[in-house]
C-alpha cells in the first residue's frame, strides 16, 4: 500500500532520477539553489521530478507526475557560480498535489509500491548476460576501460541501475520509471541491450571504410555514464 507523505519540496528538472542511483546537477536558479540549501541544512527530503525542457534547456510545465523522492548526497555553493549537487534517489512517488509557493514549489505525494511482475527474476539473469555482454563490446568498439558492473539480484534493483545507466533519451527513462512492474521496465531494458549488442557486432565485423559510413550513439559518452557511483 502507498504511503502518503507531507508536503515535499520539489526540484523540477530536465533529467529523471532512479530509486537506488545518483544524480549529478548544476543549478543557476535562484528559487532551485534556495530549496536545496534549506534541505541541506534541514536534512529534509525534496522529490525529483521530469519535466520537458524548452529551447534553452530549462524545464517547462506541468511535471511529470511520477518522480523520485531524494536527498541530498553532496552540495558545493560558491558565491555566484552555479550550485553543484549530487542527488540520492530513495524511492519512487506519485505526485498528487502541486503548490506553487516562493521560492520554490511544495507537493503532496505518495510513495509508489515496487512489483516485481511476472518471471522478474528471470529477466533479472538474463538483463545481467545481455549487459556485460554489452560492456564487453563497448570495450572492444573504443578500447575503452569499463569497470566490471555486476547487476543487484534483486529485480527492481537491477532495472533501476539499468534504467539510469542505459544511454536512451529522457523521456524513455521517464516512461521506464514509470514502469508497473520490474519485469516490464527489464523487459523493455532487454530488447535495448540486445538491439544495441546486434549493432555492436555488426560494427565490429565492417572493415575501416565501412565503419566510416556506420552511425552508432555516442559510447565514448556511454561509457563515462556506465558507473555504480
Amino acid at each position: 500500500m502507498s504511503t502518503e507523505l507531507e508536503a515535499i519540496p520539489l526540484l523540477t528538472l530536465p533529467a529523471v532520477l532512479f530509486p537506488g542511483t545518483f544524480l549529478p546537477i548544476a543549478l543557476h536558479e535562484h528559487g532551485q539553489r534556495a530549496l536545496l540549501s534549506a534541505c541541506t541544512e534541514s536534512s529534509r527530503r525534496l522529490g525529483v521530478v521530469y519535466a520537458h525542457p524548452d529551447a534553452a534547456g530549462a524545464p517547462l510545465s506541468p511535471p511529470s507526475s511520477v518522480g523520485c523522492l531524494a536527498s541530498v548526497a553532496f552540495l558545493l555553493h560558491q558565491n555566484e557560480q552555479p550550485m553543484h549537487a549530487i542527488l540520492f534517489g530513495e524511492h519512487r512517488i506519485r505526485l498528487t498535489e502541486i503548490s506553487q509557493q516562493a521560492p520554490y514549489p511544495l507537493g503532496c505525494a505518495a510513495m509508489m509500491d515496487e512489483l516485481d511482475g511476472v518471471n522478474a527474476q528471470q529477466r533479472t539473469r538474463q538483463a545481467g548476460r545481455v549487459f556485460q555482454q554489452y560492456l564487453s563490446l563497448i570495450r572492444q568498439r573504443y578500447q575503452a576501460d569499463i569497470t566490471h558492473v555486476p547487476l543487484p539480484d534483486d529485480p527492481t534493483a537491477a532495472s533501476y541501475l539499468l534504467a539510469s545507466a542505459l544511454y536512451v533519451s529522457v523521456e524513455t527513462k521517464q516512461h521506464w520509471l514509470e514502469s508497473a512492474t520490474a519485469a516490464l521496465r527489464l523487459e523493455a531494458e532487454l530488447a535495448y541491450l540486445t538491439d544495441e549488442c546486434e549493432r555492436l557486432t555488426t560494427f565490429l565485423t565492417l572493415t575501416r571504410g565501412q565503419r566510416h559510413a556506420y552511425t552508432l550513439p555516442d559510447y565514448e559518452h556511454l561509457a563515462g555514464m556506465i558507473s555504480l557511483n
